[in-house]
């Protein structure tokens, strides 16, 4: 599995997954696809009930996306995909940041053919 770089996005929370997929496309130039390509999940292990992935595991490639939910509604506000304000909160301490133990929000499958290392951390929505 190729290294992948997390970076943050922000959306308001009146957007859609639809629009997410356009912020992670336009804020990393490396995806060669079309945004309503990309395959977005919640990087939220169980099928969402679990714990985020984290920072580390993605950017060491200890991931897969089994046992992910698709976020594959495209009309869909973060807050019906768990995304919300609220949902995303995590306290950040200083061991947390050195250990790269942050958590990544979403996770982006790219379609075979358009290359691209990234995996974004949804982290700031719009008041």
């Amino acid at each position: 599995m190729p290294e992948t770089a997390p970076f943050s996005v922000e959306i308001d929370e009146v957007k859609a997954v639809g629009d997410l997929k356009k912020a992670i496309k336009d804020e990393n130039k490396d995806i060669k696809c079309p945004a309503r390509k990309l395959q977005p999940f919640l990087a939220k292990r169980d099928e969402g009930r679990g714990s985020w992935l984290t920072e580390a595991e993605v950017t060491k490639g200890e991931y897969a996306t089994d046992g992910l939910k698709p976020l594959d509604v495209a009309g869909a506000p973060p807050n019906l995909v768990d995304l919300s304000k609220k949902d995303v909160r995590y306290r950040v301490t200083k061991e947390d940041v050195t250990a790269k133990r942050t958590p990544v929000h979403v996770m982006v499958v790219v379609p075979e053919g358009a290359e691209s290392n990234a995996v974004p951390s949804i982290e700031k929505f719009g008041e």
